[in-house]
């Protein structure tokens, strides 16, 4: 499922969300709400939803704190994969 996975609005929130973490106390997690988040990627937040809970269900980002996502190291390493194709 690796590739395909993230062939459409998956890959786009992904780039999104590892372009806008930033680091406190040595965590890393993405400050943006699903609005936000829905508005840069100009798709609607039940859209937005739907995708962060898809990507939380594989196991690519998980949440730190209400509102707050964080990518996992499964994320990390598929997307210096994809970057190189």
């Amino acid at each position: 499922m690796q590739i395909e996975f993230f062939t459409n609005e998956r890959f786009k929130m992904l780039k999104l969300l590892k372009h806008n973490q930033i680091t406190v106390k040595e965590e890393q997690y993405v400050p943006l709400s699903q609005q936000e988040i829905a508005d840069m990627l100009h798709m609607s937040k039940l859209k937005c939803n739907t995708t962060l809970n898809e990507l939380i269900e594989e196991n690519y980002i998980t949440m730190k704190g209400k509102g707050k996502y964080a990518l996992t190291d499964k994320a990390n390493s598929l997307y210096k994969k994809l970057e190189t194709i």
